[in-house]
C-alpha cells in the first residue's frame, strides 16, 4: 500500500469572531503568519471542486461518520489560467488526517474531468510523490466512477510553525457553495449560497503530539470539538436539504481528543 505524503491530526471548533479574535492574539506567540498572507480575517480564497460518484458514495460515507473514508477535491486559490490546480485526497483513517496532493495545470484538470487518463506531462513540477499523487486520484476517480459535484469556496486565515508544517491553525470564513456544471471547468459560478455553518471554522492541527499551549487554549477557551464536514454542508445549501444535524455533536466519532484535557 502506498503511503500518503502527509498525516495529522485535525481538530475543528465552531468559535464566535470573539473568541477567534482572543485565539489569534494567543497563538501570535507560537506561529507565524501564513506564507500565502492568510494572517488577518481577510485571508486567502480558498476554492475547491469536489468529485462523488453518481450515488454520492464519499458525501453518504461522512454522513454516517464511517471511521475509514475519503474525498477527492480539485483545490485552487484564483482563477488565473497560469495557476496550479491542486488535485487531493484527503483520507480519514479513525482520527488520522491523511493527504495526498499533485499540482497540476488548469487544462489538465479540465482533461480529468472528462474522464481522460492522467499522464506524466500535466504535472507542473515531476516527482516521484506528484506522479504518485496524480494517479492516485485518477484510480480513485474512475473507481468511483467519480465526477464534479459542489464548489466549495470560503476565506482561510492562516497561521504556521517557523519550523515547519508540525503546527497549524487556521480559521474558516464565509463557507459557500455552487452546483457544478457538467463541461464547465474550474469556473465557480458567480451565484453560490451560504452554508449553514454559523461562526468560524477553527482548525487546529498537529503532525505528532499537540503543543502545550494547544490544550492550553482549548481548555481556557471551553472550547468544544465540533464535526464541521464543509463539503456536506455545500451538497446540502445547494440542493435546498434542511439541516438539521447538530454539528456540535460530532458525528464523526473522533472529537474527543487530547486537545481539551476535560474530553469535552
Amino acid at each position: 500500500m502506498q503511503s500518503f505524503q502527509v498525516s495529522r491530526h485535525e481538530l475543528k471548533y465552531l468559535v464566535t469572531e470573539s473568541q477567534a479574535s482572543a485565539v489569534r492574539s494567543e497563538i501570535q506567540g507560537f506561529l507565524r503568519p501564513d506564507r500565502n498572507g492568510g494572517s488577518d480575517e481577510n485571508g486567502y480564497r480558498v476554492q475547491s471542486l469536489y468529485l462523488d460518484s453518481r450515488d454520492s458514495q464519499c458525501y453518504n460515507e461522512t454522513l454516517c461518520g464511517n471511521k475509514n473514508r475519503f474525498k477527492l477535491r480539485m483545490r485552487f486559490y484564483d482563477d488565473a489560467p497560469s495557476s496550479p490546480v491542486f488535485l487531493e485526497i484527503k483520507r480519514r483513517v479513525t482520527v488520522i488526517v491523511q493527504k495526498k496532493r499533485a499540482a497540476i495545470s488548469r487544462v489538465a484538470a479540465k482533461e480529468l474531468l472528462k474522464g481522460h487518463a492522467p499522464s506524466p506531462d500535466m504535472l507542473l513540477k515531476d516527482g516521484a510523490d506528484q506522479r504518485d499523487g496524480l494517479e492516485s486520484f485518477c484510480r480513485l476517480r474512475d473507481r468511483l466512477a467519480a465526477v464534479g459535484k459542489v464548489f466549495v469556496d470560503y476565506q482561510r486565515e492562516a497561521w504556521e510553525g517557523a519550523g515547519g508544517n508540525q503546527y497549524r491553525v487556521t480559521f474558516d470564513r464565509n463557507v459557500r457553495g455552487s452546483i457544478y456544471v457538467p463541461g464547465s471547468g474550474l469556473t465557480v459560478p458567480p451565484q453560490s449560497a451560504l452554508s449553514g455553518i454559523e461562526g468560524v471554522v477553527l482548525e487546529m492541527k498537529y503532525t505528532n503530539q499537540p503543543a502545550p499551549w494547544m490544550n492550553e487554549i482549548a481548555s481556557r477557551h471551553n472550547l468544544q470539538p465540533v464535526s464541521v464536514p464543509k463539503y456536506v454542508e455545500c451538497v446540502d445549501v445547494t440542493l435546498g436539504v434542511p439541516n438539521a444535524r447538530p454539528w456540535s455533536g460530532g458525528i464523526l466519532g473522533d472529537s474527543a481528543s487530547s486537545l481539551n484535557p476535560r474530553g469535552i
